[in-house]
């Protein structure tokens, strides 16, 4: 099904490991007030492909799932751009400790927080069922 209710999604992801999430969980309720508004924003069901269903799997499984951009809002760089874009950005060992230990403290107060953006994007098109034509007359007699 191209959608699922938030409580189907919920116990399958609590109980969905990877390797680097341990199963089975309990998701932050910050998490699950998000797959909750996904849903309120379509009729109470939670479309899977669209972009803030991508964004809600990003923040349960963070290190597998890819924070998912808002289209034309990024540009991919080729390796030969990233290479002269960092060049001089060496850092020494004590130096790159320092920052791996900035960046667990850094972490764990994003996870607090739960960064988000609320831009959607449905990347399948989901057709309405039209009513046969002289639906309305049948009903009405």
């Amino acid at each position: 099904a191209p959608d699922a209710t938030p409580s189907q999604i919920l116990e399958l992801v609590e109980r969905l490991p990877s390797a680097s999430v341990d199963a089975p969980r309990k998701l932050s309720s910050t998490l699950l007030r998000r797959l909750e508004e996904i849903a309120e924003r379509h009729g109470g069901r939670v479309p899977i492909h669209g972009r803030l269903f991508a964004q809600w799997m990003h923040h349960a499984y963070p290190r597998e799932c890819p924070f998912p951009h808002v289209s034309g809002t990024v540009q991919a760089s080729s390796r030969r751009e990233f290479r002269s874009s960092m060049a001089g950005h060496v850092l020494e060992a004590d130096a790159l400790q320092a920052e791996v230990d900035g960046c667990a403290a850094e972490e764990a107060v994003a996870a607090q927080e739960l960064p988000w953006t609320s831009e959607e994007e449905l990347f399948v098109h989901v057709p309405v069922a039209k009513p046969r034509e002289g639906w309305l007359r049948h009903c009405v007699g």
